[in-house]
Formats: structure tokens, C-alpha cells, sequence
């Protein structure tokens, strides 16, 4: 049985539709938006292959430049199993670190992060440069071959607005570093 590759080209169709109302650039394997006139969105798929199938999910990206000189990796940590609490950022698992605890003041971003429901948050910082990446669990598609079956997890309008403004908040954020 051959291995062939599953297109991402209709994921991001449906990820289009569902960003209905935003000024989107289309590229050939991506999704830039605007969010303002400094903050710009790109979506852009990875797949991970399975035995019979493969999922296919988005990842939000923003990026800038900063004054950091070193290499460090920001992730967001959910304290509350049974209620959601706001999130706490984390450097290496120290949230003593000068960032996280930078990030850990802004209270908006830590309750929006909380009720974004993702698979991945993470912000990467390496000397003069940024990027954050977000892969809610949404705006997803899951393929099988046996039985032959498409499905697409939409990006529902409450999660859509959490997200995007999860994205602004870290992009603000970034700028407002000592």
C-alpha cells in the first residue's frame, strides 16, 4: 500500500471559513492575518501520521523582535484539574524566572489562556527574536483510511476570539519588556 499525502489544503479551506470576517492572505501552504497594524497571525498545518489514519491540526503563530539575548522556552501550566484557574507561565519549570514571572502579572492573558482550550502553548525566545505558537484543539481534521472517513473539529466563535486574543495579549506583552 502506497503512502500517499493527504492534502492540507482542505483543513485550511475550512480553517478560511471559520476565520469569516478577518483580511486573510492566502499563501499555498499557509494563512496570514492581521490581527492590527503590528500584530500578524499565520496558521499553518502539521500532520501526524498514524497506522490507518492521520491528524491533521493548526498552529497559531505570532512572532517579533525583542531584546533578549539568550534562549528560553515559556510554556502555560493549568493548576485546577476540576475548575479551571488561571494558567501559570513556566520557564523550564521555574515560574520564578524573570519572564514568567513578567508574564504571570498580566491577569487577562493568564484567565483568556485558561478558558483556550489547546494542545500546545509555547513561546520560544532566542537572542533578538521571538515566537509564540498555540494549537488549540479545534480547527483539527482527522483522516482514516479504513473506513474511509473525514472529520474537521471546527474553531467554534468563542474559542476563535479566545485565541486570536490570547496571540494579541502575548504579542503586547512581549513589547511592554523591560
Amino acid at each position: 500500500m502506497s503512502c500517499a499525502r493527504w492534502s492540507d489544503a482542505a483543513l485550511l479551506n475550512a480553517v478560511e471559513r471559520d476565520l469569516t470576517g478577518w483580511p486573510l492572505i492566502r499563501a499555498a501552504r499557509q494563512i496570514s492575518l492581521k490581527l492590527s497594524s503590528e500584530v500578524g497571525v499565520q496558521v499553518k498545518v502539521k500532520e501526524k501520521r498514524l497506522f490507518m489514519a492521520a491528524i491533521q491540526s493548526c498552529e497559531f503563530t505570532v512572532s517579533g523582535r525583542c531584546a533578549l539575548g539568550q534562549s528560553i522556552r515559556l510554556t502555560a501550566r493549568q493548576p485546577g484539574w476540576l475548575r479551571r484557574q488561571p494558567v501559570r507561565f513556566c520557564v523550564s519549570g521555574h515560574p520564578a524566572h524573570p519572564l514568567a514571572a513578567h508574564f504571570n502579572q498580566f491577569n487577562s492573558l493568564r484567565q483568556t489562556v485558561s478558558e483556550l482550550d489547546y494542545r500546545r502553548f509555547e513561546l520560544v525566545v532566542t537572542p533578538g527574536r521571538w515566537r509564540c505558537a498555540v494549537e488549540p484543539w479545534t480547527a483539527s481534521e482527522v483522516i482514516c483510511r479504513l473506513p474511509p472517513l473525514r472529520r474537521y473539529l471546527r474553531l467554534e466563535p468563542h474559542q476563535r476570539m479566545l485565541l486570536l486574543s490570547t496571540l494579541h495579549m502575548v504579542a503586547q506583552a512581549m513589547r511592554r519588556l523591560p
